[in-house]
């Protein structure tokens, strides 16, 4: 079945939200970090990773004619990208693979309380197909461009988590590179806590502005699916959600999956407007809907923007679990009035919003300063249309060394 607005993949049961990447509140630093995003700094970095810009490596103008592994396109690409990371005062890495050397690229913004935890947001340079001059726009100059913006913006601000942003080699033969990473993640005990996958994001031939987000329940997966749904309601990106689970596995999101750790992928819509240049040599800039390409990139930005900013650090590094804090919604499913009951294991500032069907949130309260025990509210709900909505808590405990904890619970009404 496909779905041409929100899909909230919370229905699948309650989430409770204690720890990076996992909890979700507008943040300021994120609507900072959204408007200093520039579509015509992306697309000028599209133009110069397929060839219709020059790039200046080692104080000498070249050409990227090509960036299918093994090639000296690539090699140009990868050392570009290095640059750019560098230039925006970036920690930089490599991991060398494979028969063809490889080689994954990393920028690295070490945060601030929790180095050791870290959240990603990455995109495969390497393209087909395999041809002199191959521009390779969509796939996947779109996502590795997007990779780029993300780092010159986010590199004005500070994090308490580290925040990686990634370019992989050799995605199109089989996920080689981020294989290769994922797998040294995982036997080095990386806390990788999030991974945003971005392939192809410029195609929107029907101008209907629908974004997938494949997930699958790995991790916390779902969770994160949740949070890039709910940031596009947020913070008014205008996009609608196509979720697809379970997901493709495609594309390098699939590596992590394949090693435990919660990832996302965000893209254009797959299965309803494919990309018809898909590989082929007419792949270009010119075949992307700009106002399209910018919102897709920004609901991967305030996606990664929520995760890195996370929790209040503790002592341990570690977010409390959320305790005692237990919720319910009566009668569920409801024709009406609906009852909200919660206990809080200490005193906290309690925010209770819902979100209608399409993302959009149509009724918020907020309960300053309430004292440890039992509490609840009612939501009128008589004059909405029947579906499944979300009720979201936000706890803001007043210790200020707790962390928030969020909870979320799907409200059916009924008529």
């Amino acid at each position: 079945m496909r779905f041409s607005k929100t899909l909230w993949v919370a229905i699948l049961g309650a989430v409770t939200f204690c720890k990076a990447p996992c909890i979700m509140a507008q943040n300021l630093q994120v609507i900072d970090i959204l408007d200093d995003v520039r579509i015509d700094s992306m697309t000028f970095f599209v133009q110069q990773l397929t060839g219709e810009q020059a790039v200046n490596v080692n104080g000498q103008a070249d050409t990227i004619f090509s960036r299918y592994m093994g090639t000296p396109g690539n090699e140009l690409a990868f050392q570009f990208a290095k640059k750019k990371f560098m230039d925006y005062g970036m920690a930089v890495d490599s991991l060398a693979f494979g028969a063809f050397s490889g080689k994954n690229l990393l920028g690295i913004l070490v945060g601030t309380q929790f180095p050791e935890q870290i959240v990603m947001l990455g995109a495969h340079y390497d393209n087909l197909p395999v041809s002199a001059t191959a521009p390779g726009a969509d796939d996947n100059a779109s996502g590795s461009a997007a990779v780029l913006e993300a780092a010159r913006v986010f590199s004005g601000y500070t994090f308490p988590y580290t925040v990686i942003f990634a370019l992989w080699d050799e995605e199109e033969q089989g996920l080689i590179g981020s294989k290769a990473y994922a797998a040294y993640a995982a036997s080095n005990d990386l806390e990788i806590l999030a991974y945003i996958n971005v392939d192809m994001l410029g195609w929107d031939s029907n101008d209907d502005h629908v974004a997938d987000i494949h997930v699958r329940p790995i991790a916390q997966s779902i969770q994160l699916a949740n949070k890039a749904v709910m940031a596009d309601s947020l913070y008014e990106i205008g996009l609608g959600i196509h979720v697809v689970n379970p997901g493709i596995t495609a594309s390098d999101h699939a590596s992590f999956w394949n090693e435990g750790y919660t990832a996302i992928a965000i893209a254009e819509e797959y299965d309803n407007d494919f990309n018809p240049f898909w590989h082929t040599t007419a792949d270009s800039l010119g075949q992307f809907n700009l106002p399209f390409y910018e919102k897709v990139a920004k609901l991967a930005f305030a996606t990664l923007g929520e995760c890195a900013l996370g929790s209040t650090a503790t002592g341990s590094g570690e977010a409390p679990a959320a305790g005692s804090f237990v919720a319910t919604i009566h009668p569920n499913p409801s024709p009406g009035i609906v009852r909200l009951e919660y206990s809080l294991p200490f005193s906290a500032t309690v925010s209770i919003s819902i979100f209608d069907p399409a993302g959009k949130m149509v009724e918020t309260s907020t309960n300053p300063d309430q004292p440890p025990g039992n509490h609840s509210t009612t939501w009128e709900a008589a004059n909405f249309p029947a579906g499944i909505y979300l009720c979201r808590w936000q706890l803001t405990p007043a210790n200020p060394n707790a962390a928030p904890v969020e909870l979320i619970k799907p409200v059916i009404l009924s008529r």
